[in-house]
């Protein structure tokens, strides 16, 4: 709060002196009675995205500035075109500036910008992190203001139940993210979890990707020719998930190899309405950075707000956070 009330004063003198050197100076004695009269400026904060290249964060982009303007505050989005570094350079820039009163943060890679992250924070500049969690914690991490995600360990784990639920006993594949990749890391972890309980099912392949469609296209591919009694692909983000659909399809196995979606959008939707895809979970990039600026601006105010945030929470139809042919109509795609 320092920084805010220190960046609020700066301003106000600054627009009192404007003012003053504007007027005549037999109104000076005026001007100067009134000069503690000005507004406040609003205050302005920081979303730091990886790149603004894609839907997902496209719509994480809208939901930070529709939550600004909602709110009477300035949000500026800083994209980095997925390259760590200059995202690191865009956060000590804003810390040698003070340029914001608050970073809503989705980082890059998430272990590496752990004390970039916290330096913010001891400089006193609150951060809630967002999607993917810092520091190698499996949610929010102490030293920060919260943290605003689906992605998480836990959530997962209510995936791959559903998966198990769902799918005749045997083996079944995943493909994920690139390596070190948080929500492709929890979504792993979760499965491990759940194989435990679940001893009628083993994964017999797992691949990381670099989340395009034709890289999950090759690796079920080659899951289906080397597993013919698969019974089950799962794949963490939509994007991934057309190119399993169309592996499934072109081996003539839709049906028999039950497809799972995650981060899900509104291709997702028609697969699940067409049959091609079993379950999903929703991507939410929408609320999630909606709710973390709206909760930043809530810190700013002196409110008390919540260290981990689920926006998966805010789903309150039959069967959510789990989209089946059962309940996709009633679900609305962020993206």
């Amino acid at each position: 709060m320092k920084n805010t009330q220190r960046r609020v004063h700066t301003r106000l003198v600054g627009l009192a002196a404007a003012a003053l050197l504007a007027l005549p100076l037999a109104a000076c004695g005026a001007a100067a009675a009134n000069s503690g009269d000005g507004e406040e400026a609003p205050l302005k904060i920081g979303v730091f995205i990886p790149g603004n290249n894609n839907p997902y964060l496209q719509a994480a982009e809208k939901g930070a500035k529709d939550a600004g303007a909602e709110l009477g505050v300035d949000v500026t989005v800083v994209t980095a075109d997925w390259n760590t570094q200059k995202q690191n350079t865009a956060f000590q820039l804003a810390l040698q500036r003070d340029t914001y009163d608050g970073w809503v943060v989705a980082t890059i890679t998430p272990t590496d910008q752990c004390s970039n992250i916290k330096k913010a924070e001891e400089a006193g500049t609150p951060v809630i992190v967002t999607v993917a969690a810092i520091c190698g914690d499996k949610g929010y991490s102490p030293g920060t203001t919260g943290f605003v995600s689906e992605q998480s360990e836990s959530t997962y784990s209510t995936w791959w139940d559903a998966i198990f639920a769902m799918t005749p006993p045997g083996p079944v594949a995943f493909v994920g993210g690139p390596k070190l990749d948080f929500p492709t890391e929890a979504a792993i972890a979760a499965g491990r979890s759940g194989l435990e309980a679940h001893p009628e099912f083993s994964l017999v392949a797992s691949e990381n990707t670099d989340y395009s469609t034709d890289a999950a296209y090759k690796a079920s591919q080659a899951f289906l020719q080397t597993n013919r009694d698969l019974t089950a692909i799962a794949s963490n983000f939509s994007g991934m998930t057309r190119g399993v659909v169309q592996a499934v399809q072109q081996a003539g196995r839709t049906g028999d190899v039950l497809v799972f979606d995650s981060n899900s959008d509104s291709w997702t939707k028609e697969q699940i309405q067409s049959g091609n895809i079993t379950a999903a979970l929703p991507g939410m990039p929408y609320t999630d950075f909606k709710v973390a600026v709206t909760l930043m601006v809530d810190k700013l105010h002196g409110k008390d707000i919540p260290q981990t945030t689920n926006p998966l929470d805010t789903l309150t139809f039959p069967g959510a956070p789990i989209i089946t042919k059962d309940n996709v109509d009633q679900w609305t795609p962020e993206y």
